[in-house]
Order: structure tokens, then C-alpha cells, then sequence
């Protein structure tokens, strides 16, 4: 029989009562540090997102503010060169102008931004109906 001085001694009869489960301290880190870096991504990405509709809605914004420009330019309410005027407004904001075209009740004017990743384009026609 065993005596109780050998139970003591034991290491097969070794339970932390700090970590009962048995998970090593190193496993959570490693988790909480993943997970940490996953919501960062997230976080970004959503950042990233809500940069790129902001973006679109200024291309729009310029190239509605270009084809009223060229419109007034071909109403003879500002003078200048009626493509010059639509051109000149996009360059202010960093736009390319593709195309300005007279139609028949007004001007059309097309442009677009370009960014490494993506390209944002927007048209519009102002004029009298």
C-alpha cells in the first residue's frame, strides 16, 4: 500500500485549479490576436467601401455641375468654349473629361475617374427641354 507521502509526489495526479480546462495560455493569445486582426480587416474594408460610394457620388456631382456649365456656355450665359468650360470644371476635381457632345436640347457631358483599383465614370445632359 501506497504510503501518503508518494500521493504527494505524484505528477499523474496534477489539476491547475487556475486553468481546469486545460487550454494553454498561448492558444488564447494566438486567438485573440487573429481575431483582433480579422476585425481590423472588417473594419477597413467597410471604411474602404463607404470611401469608394462617397467617391462615386462626387464623380456624379462634378459632371452634373460640368454639362450645367456647358449648357449655360451654349446659351451664351457664360462665355467661352461650351467642352473648354465642361472640361476646365472637371479638372478642378482631379476628372478626365471622355466626352461633350451638342445635342438636341442641350450638352452632354461625359467623365470619369481613375484609380489604380477602380474607375468611376458618370454622364449627364443639361439643357432646356
Amino acid at each position: 500500500m501506497p504510503k501518503a507521502d508518494d500521493l504527494k509526489h505524484d505528477s499523474s495526479f496534477n489539476i491547475s485549479l487556475r486553468n481546469p480546462t486545460g487550454l494553454d495560455q498561448g492558444v488564447v493569445s494566438a486567438f485573440l490576436t487573429v481575431s483582433a486582426a480579422g476585425l481590423a480587416v472588417l473594419v477597413s474594408s467597410v471604411f474602404w467601401g463607404f470611401q469608394m460610394v462617397i467617391l462615386a457620388e462626387r464623380v456624379v456631382a462634378a459632371v452634373d455641375l460640368a454639362a450645367l456649365t456647358a449648357a449655360d456656355t451654349h446659351r451664351g450665359l457664360i462665355s467661352g468654349s461650351v467642352c473648354e468650360n465642361a472640361e476646365l470644371i472637371l479638372q478642378r476635381v482631379d476628372l478626365a473629361l471622355t466626352t461633350c457632345r451638342i445635342v438636341s436640347h442641350g450638352v452632354m457631358v461625359s467623365g470619369q475617374l481613375d484609380l489604380p483599383i477602380i474607375t468611376h465614370r458618370a454622364s449627364a445632359i443639361a439643357g432646356e427641354k
